[in-house]
């Protein structure tokens, strides 16, 4: 430890060879930071350790939690790496634009790409893929988003939202996703369907929105639950041929050929 203003071993950004990634602000008590660079914390050649607990995610899907773009770089990740979840397509939990990149995923830590959200139906709002999508502001970590106001809402989810569920009166807004690892689905309203449970392979996926409210022997026509950690969004209930939105990735290379060293666990894809 020095008084050089990081939390690390060594001498930070000037010539450390490794770092440890300090907190901002706590959230819901854990530690956490948003939309990391390393550039900002190492140089080339060195390690940044992200620490047990700690919540590195990012605050839209636009742009990665985690943007490697020091040559030779390791991550050492013990914590949480998420990507945020749509509101659209997931985003990534790690972004390589660098050389030489080695990542090293411990036991008990996860890199999670965020979920998509459901395809939209003639009626109802699409659930909203893991890691909090739809949301405004500052995610609370570590636990599902609230549930919609409405009780024929869709439900949020510890990982994919519900879908929106169908009333004579129109569609209800779908459930957003939430910041639970591993996290499950949560329950459709009462017109909604079950939402994506966590994943990074199709059974984390949304399921097909169910017709709901008063209109039961209707057509399929609500919106599709969102997917879970790395998961597409689910069909909406109108067509079978419906595809909610792309799940993030876990890890994008940008096609820079890196290391991976997976003890730990990943959702989304690695390419």
């Amino acid at each position: 430890m020095t008084s050089f203003g990081y939390d690390i071993l060594g001498f930070g950004v000037g010539g450390a060879s490794t770092v440890i990634l300090p907190t901002s602000t706590l959230i819901n008590s854990l530690s956490n930071r948003s939309n990391v660079s390393t550039s900002s914390f190492i140089v080339g050649g060195g390690t940044l350790i992200i620490p047990d607990d700690f919540w590195l995610w990012a605050s839209a899907t636009g742009t990665a939690a985690l943007i490697v773009d020091t040559p030779n770089a390791t991550i050492q990740n013990s914590g949480n790496i998420v990507g945020k979840g749509g509101g659209g397509a997931g985003g990534d939990a790690i972004s390589i634009t660098a050389s030489g990149v080695t990542i090293i995923n411990n036991s008990g830590a996860y890199i999670a790409g965020g979920g998509g959200s459901g395809a939209q139906g003639r009626n109802g709002a699409p659930g909203s893929g893991a890691g909090g999508g739809g949301q405004s502001g500052t995610p609370t970590l570590g636990t599902q988003v609230d549930e919609p106001t409405q009780s024929i809402d869709g439900k949020s989810g510890g990982a994919g939202g519900g879908s929106g569920s169908v009333t004579f009166d129109g569609g209800a807004a779908g459930g957003k996703g939430g910041y639970i690892l591993p996290g499950s689905g949560g329950p459709g309203g009462s017109g909604g369907t079950t939402a994506g449970v966590s994943g990074g392979s199709t059974s984390g996926a949304g399921t097909k929105g169910n017709r709901g409210g008063n209109d039961a022997g209707g057509p399929l026509d609500s919106s599709g639950g969102g997917g879970g950690w790395g998961a597409n969004g689910g069909q909406n209930g109108a067509s079978s041929s419906s595809t909610g939105a792309a799940g993030g990735k876990g890890i994008e290379s940008n096609s820079n050929s890196f290391t991976l060293t997976n003890n730990g666990t990943i959702y989304g894809s690695q390419s």
